[in-house]
């Protein structure tokens, strides 16, 4: 698929498809829905707010605009976006559009010829499908603005020269970073979660108790290199943990990594949807791994050159171990 027709379906198939999904079924069944449709449920799954037809239809229309045109802006626009923008952008974008859609076509196919909207009920299998078809779509706009030219940073760093190894030695080197700022944000989570769970809805309460567990995993990872690979491990824990396999480096690189260029703090990006990933705890030094795949891993860490060097010694001594096999 060339340029022009991934930017068709980026900025066109896609959002064709999205709103086709929430206004032909709403379409179908407006005339079977009761004067007021129930537009909001509680933990239990029951009806608990209420609008028009009308009135649902101006609510999702305008999500749906707001997420599609963030699509067609990645698609359609001739400024070239940061690397991990546009498929950030695109996922966000696609995701609120699916939701919006989804919440239109549920209320249609599920509450026509209902007396009263209080009657109305919420099927955790539609649900599943609700969230996870968003995120699917959500996905393949992210997986095609990937695709897209980018202006990527020059700053790429060079390639330092590999480690003088001699045969059958291994090296092993690993390094911790740690930050506050997780942890910080974690506690803000923590008591939002808990104050939210007393006073409203507890669902939105344990959703921010995963999240606040979720960001403290980034206040301390763990970066180890040897002739296996590259590791990161995260939290005191050391897990969850990403692992980058030796016969999937090409070259690494010690580069000074800028948060905007990466998309922000924490664990950006994805390595199967973006074709890139960084994890950012900072601005400063950090490592750069370039892939087999022309996918690119990055993460701050101090002293990389070290990493780098004992990298592109593995991985020259990995290719040429393939040569004379």
């Amino acid at each position: 698929m060339n340029e022009w027709a991934r930017r068709l379906a980026l900025g066109a198939g896609i959002p064709i498809a999205i709103v086709a999904t929430g206004l032909i079924p709403y379409l179908a069944f407006r005339s079977d829905l009761p004067e007021r449709v129930a537009s909001h449920y509680g933990i239990a799954g029951r009806p608990d707010g209420s609008m028009t037809p009308e009135q649902l239809l101006l609510v999702v229309g305008v999500m749906m605009a707001l997420g599609l045109g963030m699509c067609a802006m990645v698609a359609l626009g001739r400024r070239r976006f940061q690397p991990m923008v546009a498929p950030g952008m695109s996922f966000i974008g696609a995701f609120i559009a699916g939701l919006a859609a989804g919440i239109l076509a549920m209320t249609a196919i599920g509450q026509r010829d209902l007396e009263r909207w209080q009657d109305a009920t919420l099927s955790p299998w539609a649900l599943i499908l609700w969230v996870g078809g968003s995120l699917a779509v959500g996905a393949a706009a992210a997986r095609i603005a990937s695709t897209l030219p980018s202006d990527d940073p020059d700053d790429a760093g060079d390639i330092p020269p590999p480690l003088d190894l001699a045969p059958g030695e291994q090296v092993f080197w690993t390094a911790t970073l740690s930050a506050r700022w997780p942890l910080m944000l974690g506690l803000v989570n923590l008591i939002l979660a808990l104050v939210v769970t007393a006073l409203a809805e507890p669902w939105i309460g344990m959703f921010l108790l995963i999240a606040a567990i979720a960001v403290t995993t980034f206040s301390r990872i763990r970066v180890t290199a040897d002739h296996t690979g590259l590791t990161v491990r995260y939290g005191f824990l050391g897990r969850p943990r990403t692992r980058i396999p030796i016969h999937r480096i090409a070259t690494a690189r010690a580069i000074e990594i800028r948060p905007s260029e990466w998309g922000g703090w924490g664990y950006r990006g994805n390595l199967s949807l973006m074709n890139r990933a960084a994890v950012v705890l900072r601005a400063g030094p950090g490592l750069r791994l370039d892939l087999h795949n022309g996918k690119i891993f990055a993460i701050t860490i101090d002293t990389p050159e070290t990493p780098a060097r004992l990298l592109n010694a593995e991985a020259s001594r990995l290719e040429e171990s393939r040569d004379h096999a």
